[in-house]
């Protein structure tokens, strides 16, 4: 009975492990996938303000890229050039050393972009947009955190070029490098925390309270200083020449900027280029201190200082585009007498349509057209005159239409000689035809004096 119950009892729980075989596969296996599913759905933490993140390149961690309008400023020219060269640091390699070491010092260097980028968004958000935000102090002073979180990827550069120098044939190097390492790891680490903490800790509320009255002391005097230069410009009449030599001295650093950059084969090169093109931006800008309405008018002292650091999301504003009427009191007086919206061009039309059209050609075409071309009638009537004269003297008719033209003259002077003639006793041909020749009358007139002469 006990073997019985002992080779039973064996045999029933198989059977009922088998039964349930198939509802605990199918829980694990269910287990598994939610396991599994787990790690897809919830993303894992990353620190605030990381380095790569806050370089402000527009990467964000999804790996993808956003592109917003900026400006190019000193600072983030500088900043791209420290990154291309650290991307030719990083390419080289030193014989007889690890390729760790200098891509470690190109990845530092690179390191110092992220953290050039981050201090000019700091003060081209803050105070690049005095008068456009409410505290624009609190938001310069806020943006120091990720300015201090970027410098850990400077530390983490440093950190693995100093680990590259005890590989390789530098092996025995590897008792001081690898603590040393193992500190700037941990320096880095602290950096990337402790920037977040401090951007956190200066943006509250009790750092807010000491920024706020800063940001409201000086937003008056910013914008009341540029009012003050625009008005000076625009009232003495030196707005338009002033920005627009200031345009050309921009325009020509841009040109040179250009021609640097094209004229180099390489990205470093390139960017000097770019830091000559953003000088000339800034000079070109400098011409709103001046002229409302031009570049850089809408906030000339504001606008100035995101031209010259750069920005990464912050434009320059324009000025309002034309410059005002300057016959504007003029048209409102006209306006207020009933002459309507446009009163000048009511007086335009009183006045024929274009009441300076006599002056303008005048002054833009030939002034002295009508002396010319009454000089010029008057000689060929003088040479019309003459060649009848003389070919009624010669016996010829002439052209019938000189003769037409001095027909009432010759009739008259005919009627003359031919009177002379009769008085003097003269036989003269001419003397019967009212429209005989002129000359002919004072042949006559000659001849009959010269006889009673003699």
């Amino acid at each position: 009975m006990t073997i019985s119950a002992r080779f039973f009892i064996p045999a029933a729980a198989s059977a009922t492990v088998s039964s349930l075989r198939a509802p605990l596969t199918a829980i694990g296996l269910a287990c598994l996938l939610a396991a599994c599913g787990g790690g897809g759905v919830t993303a894992p933490p990353t620190a605030s303000g990381s380095g790569s993140g806050s370089t402000g390149t527009g990467s964000t961690g999804s790996g993808t890229t956003t592109t917003t309008s900026g400006t190019s400023g000193v600072v983030t020219t500088a900043a791209q050039t420290a990154k291309d060269l650290g991307s030719t640091i990083a390419a080289q390699t030193i014989p007889g050393v690890s390729p760790q070491v200098t891509q470690g010092l190109g990845d530092a260097v690179s390191g110092t972009s992220g953290t050039l980028t981050t201090l000019a968004d700091a003060v081209s958000t803050g105070l690049g947009q005095t008068g456009s935000t409410a505290n624009p102090v609190g938001t310069t002073v806020a943006g120091l955190g990720p300015v201090v979180t970027s410098t850990s990827g400077i530390v983490k550069g440093v950190s693995t070029a100093v680990g590259g120098l005890g590989m390789g044939n530098l092996a025995p190097l590897s008792p001081v490098t690898t603590p040393l390492t193992s500190v700037l790891d941990a320096a880095a680490n602290t950096l990337q925390a402790g920037g977040g903490s401090l951007g956190t800790a200066l943006s509250s509320a009790p750092v807010q309270q000491i920024t706020q009255p800063l940001s409201t002391a000086i937003t008056p005097i910013v914008a009341t200083a540029g009012q003050v230069t625009q008005t000076v410009g625009t009232t003495s009449g030196l707005a338009t020449p002033v920005s627009g030599a200031l345009a050309q001295l921009g325009g020509a650093l841009s040109s040179a900027g250009g021609m640097v950059g094209s004229a180099t084969q390489n990205a470093i090169g390139s960017d000097v280029g770019t830091l000559i093109g953003s000088l000339g931006n800034t000079v070109t800008n400098a011409g709103g201190l001046v002229n409302p309405y031009g570049a850089n008018g809408a906030a000339p002292i504001p606008g100035l200082i995101t031209s010259l650091v750069g920005s990464t999301a912050t434009p320059v504003l324009a000025g309002t585009g034309a410059a005002p009427n300057p016959l504007g009191p003029l048209t409102g007086v006209l306006a207020s007498l009933g002459l309507g919206s446009n009163p000048l061009g009511s007086v335009n039309t009183l006045l024929g349509g274009t009441p300076l059209a006599g002056l303008t050609s005048i002054a833009s075409g030939t002034p002295l057209g009508s002396l010319t071309s009454l000089t010029s009638i008057t000689s060929l009537t003088s040479i019309t005159s003459l060649t009848s004269i003389t070919s009624g003297a010669s016996g010829s008719s002439g052209s019938a239409a000189s003769g037409a033209l001095l027909s009432p003259v010759t009739t008259l002077v005919g009627d003359l000689t031919g009177t002379l003639g009769t008085a003097t006793g003269s036989s003269s041909s001419g003397s019967g035809s009212g429209s005989g020749s002129a000359t002919g009358g004072v042949s006559s007139l000659l001849g009959g004096l010269l006889a009673a002469r003699k």
